[in-house]
């Protein structure tokens, strides 16, 4: 691994542990074990390191949920899959780390929360329209909407009026009822069968 995608994935590490506002680059060379006159070779800032860090962290999760989707017999498996690995990824998370991003670093926060590369939406229209051709999702919604919809309801998950609940608390509450109110007879099946597994 070379030293940038090191620095990167390592300081993603620290900063998503320990809150962002807390860690500093000495702290990062110290941990990396390396100059921080190396660090400042690679990134201009602190600003440019954590822009970097989250940049390539959601890029890697955007990766991982590609395979989960190409490796999973149905959407449904996907669905809870993919649930699984962002409630354990979220599970791990300092509430800082939010709160570090959005007061600090305003502008990366921002963009991260727009549509478009980091915020895929993309990725989950290719999910609902799957599951409409697998006839487990109804052939009756409006994808566009549902889509927008899912994204409000994600954005929502992580907001501070939620914060003193669990993550899975969250999901069997919300998201859960959300996805079979959308589901067909099959695909309602599907959900009651992996809800014992998962």
């Amino acid at each position: 691994m070379d030293t940038r995608l090191r620095i990167l994935k390592e300081s993603g590490i620290m900063f998503s542990k320990y809150g962002i506002r807390s860690i500093t680059m000495d702290h990062i060379a110290n941990e990396l074990g390396i100059s921080k006159r190396t660090i400042y070779e690679i990134f201009k800032d602190k600003e440019d390191l954590v822009s970097q860090a989250i940049e390539e962290g959601l890029m890697a999760h955007k990766g991982f949920c590609h395979k989960i989707i190409d490796e999973s017999d149905n959407v449904i498996e996907a669905i809870f899959k993919i649930g699984k690995l962002n409630t354990e990824l979220f599970g791990k998370m300092n509430p800082l780390f939010f709160e570090d991003l959005k007061k600090y670093h305003s502008k990366i926060y921002n963009k991260i929360n727009q549509k478009g590369e980091f915020k895929d939406y993309k990725l989950t229209y290719s999910l609902l329209e799957r599951g409409v051709k697998e006839k487990l999702i109804s052939k009756d919604i409006n994808i566009d909407i549902v889509n927008m919809i899912i994204h409000k309801m994600l954005d929502f998950v992580h907001t501070e009026e939620l914060r003193s609940f669990g993550h899975n608390e969250i999901a069997r509450s919300a998201l859960l009822p959300f996805f079979i109110g959308i589901s067909t007879e099959k695909g309602r099946e599907l959900i009651e069968n992996y809800l014992k597994t998962f």
